[in-house]
């Protein structure tokens, strides 16, 4: 009975003396995709790429005539016209494998970029608004459950939109 006591005593002299720790939760993919500076970024950056876009998609379908030429001289067994035409459409292949290669490289390397930056951002107003509100631990990603109490994406959302 003695122990039960002194554990008794020993848990409410704890729990008096413990510091309340203020901890904070972002789900990182809803702050960078409801930010209207990403959304209008992704938005540019396709517009630019619009173009090649459509010449690659010409390009395309100038493939598929090529294709179907070929197999009209097929039906019409002249080997001479139908080497010819292989030999057309295997470059305009490559080329639309290569074109289509370096266009999706070129737009995949602006978006990283965009997202590079991005992450600047959040981290930086993360950092401000824990000094500010006096938060002793933050975190994101890997969490199994965090309560409405404890997520604070879109206050950070709102602090980015501000800027």
């Amino acid at each position: 009975m003695k122990v039960l006591v002194i554990l008794f005593f020993c848990f409410l002299c704890l729990s008096t003396n413990a510091e309340n720790i203020k901890i904070g939760f972002i789900d990182t993919n809803q702050v960078v995709t409801s930010l209207s500076q990403y959304k209008t970024s992704l938005d540019q950056i396709s517009s630019e790429f619009e173009p090649k876009k459509q010449e690659l998609l010409d390009l395309y379908n100038h493939i598929e005539l090529v294709r179907t030429k070929i197999d009209e001289i097929l039906k019409s067994d002249s080997n001479k016209s139908i080497e010819d035409e292989l030999a057309k459409l295997s470059n305009l292949e490559q080329s639309f494998r290569k074109e289509t290669e370096f266009w999706q490289n070129t737009m995949n390397n602006k978006k990283i970029a965009l997202l590079k930056e991005i992450e600047i951002l959040v981290n930086q107003t993360i950092n401000e608004y824990a000094k500010r509100e006096n938060y002793d631990l933050i975190l994101y990603e890997n969490i199994a459950f965090v309560s409405d109490k404890v997520d604070i994406s879109k206050e950070i959302i709102a602090e980015i939109e501000k800027l």
